[in-house]
C-alpha cells in the first residue's frame, strides 16, 4: 500500500471552499472583461464618426490622418512633454532632497510627513482652486511681490501659464515622491554607512556610491509612474486655463472634442495616439532600467 506524503508547506484546500471559487474570481474576471472590452471599443471608435446622437459611420484611417495634420494636437503634445521634462525631474530632485532632510529629523517628524502628505491627499480640483487664488492678479503672490516693491506678474500669460501649472504639479506631488525616497533611504543598511566611514568616504562620496545606487529602484518607480501621470495631465490644466491653448495637453484636447466638439471617434483616435506613446514610454523605461537600476542582492 503506497503512503502519499504531504508536502511541507502545503496547505489542505477545505472541501467546503472550492464551489465558492467561482463566485469570488467574478468580481476580477468581469472587471477584466470590461476593461478588455472597453479598450477594445475605442480603438475601433476611432475608426468611426460618431457625435453621440446619429448612428456612427465607418471613415477607416480617416481620423488618424487627420491628427498628423492637426497643429492643436502637435502643440498638446509639445506641452505635455514640457510638463514630463519639468515635472518628473523636479520631483525626483526636490522630494530626494526632502527626503534626505526628513531622515535626519528627530523631533516631529511625523508633523513633517503629514504636512508632505497633505496635499497629495487633496482633491485635484481642490488644490487647483486655491493656486488659481495665488495666480490670481490681486492674488497671493503679487500681494508679496507687491509688499516688496516688484511689479506685478501674470502669472496665467500665455509665456507663464505652462510654468505657472508645473508649479503646481510639482507642489501636489512631491510630497509623495519624498515619502517614497524616505522608505527607501530608510531600507539601507547602516552597516555600509559605517564602513564606508572607517575607510573616510565624505558625506558627498557616500551619496553616490552608496544612497544613490541603492535608491535606483524607487527612483525607477517614481520616474515610471510620474511619466505617466504626467502624460495624462488633466484636472491641473482643467482649472487652470491659459489662454491661446498655452495649456492645452493631449487629455484636455481629447475632452474638448469629445465633450464640445462631439466628435467621438477623433477623441477615440487621439486616445489610441495617448495609449501609444505611453506604451512606448513604459517599454523605453523597462529597458534602460538595465543599464542604472541597481538591486541589492
Amino acid at each position: 500500500m503506497s503512503q502519499t506524503r504531504r508536502v511541507r508547506g502545503a496547505r489542505r484546500v477545505t472541501p467546503g471552499a472550492a464551489p465558492w471559487l467561482p463566485v469570488l474570481l467574478l468580481p476580477v474576471t468581469v472587471g477584466l472583461v470590461l476593461v478588455y472590452f472597453s479598450a477594445v471599443y475605442g480603438l475601433t471608435l476611432g475608426f468611426t464618426d460618431w457625435d453621440l446622437i446619429s448612428s456612427s459611420t465607418w471613415v477607416g484611417t480617416e481620423n488618424f490622418a487627420e491628427i498628423l495634420d492637426d497643429d492643436r494636437f502637435w502643440k498638446a503634445l509639445r506641452n505635455t512633454l514640457q510638463i514630463v521634462a519639468v515635472t518628473v525631474p523636479g520631483k525626483v530632485a526636490i522630494g530626494l532632497g526632502l527626503a534626505i532632510l526628513l531622515s535626519r529629523i528627530r523631533r516631529l517628524s511625523s508633523f513633517f510627513r503629514l504636512a508632505l502628505f497633505f496635499p497629495t491627499s487633496c482633491s485635484v480640483v481642490a488644490v487647483a482652486f486655491l493656486w488659481v487664488y495665488l495666480y490670481d492678479p490681486n492674488g497671493l503672490f503679487n500681494s508679496w511681490l507687491s509688499a516688496l516693491g516688484f511689479d506685478a506678474v501674470k502669472w496665467m500669460s500665455p509665456d507663464h501659464a505652462l510654468t505657472s501649472v508645473n508649479v503646481m504639479i510639482i507642489w501636489g506631488g512631491v510630497g509623495y515622491v519624498a515619502l517614497l525616497f524616505l522608505a527607501g533611504l530608510q531600507s539601507i543598511p547602516t552597516e555600509y554607512y559605517e564602513a564606508s566611514r572607517l575607510d573616510g568616504a565624505s558625506a558627498w562620496r557616500q551619496f553616490w556610491s552608496i544612497t544613490f545606487p541603492l535608491l535606483t529602484p524607487t527612483t525607477f518607480f517614481v520616474v515610471v509612474t510620474g511619466i505617466i501621470t504626467s502624460l495624462q495631465t488633466f484636472g491641473e490644466v482643467f482649472i487652470l486655463a491659459g489662454p491661446m491653448d498655452s495649456t492645452l495637453t493631449i487629455t484636455s484636447y481629447i475632452y474638448e472634442r469629445a465633450f464640445t466638439g462631439f466628435e467621438m471617434g477623433y477623441s477615440a483616435a487621439l486616445s489610441a495616439f495617448l495609449i501609444l506613446i505611453l506604451l512606448a514610454a513604459t517599454c523605453a523605461q523597462l529597458w534602460f532600467q538595465r543599464k542604472w537600476v541597481t538591486y541589492e542582492r
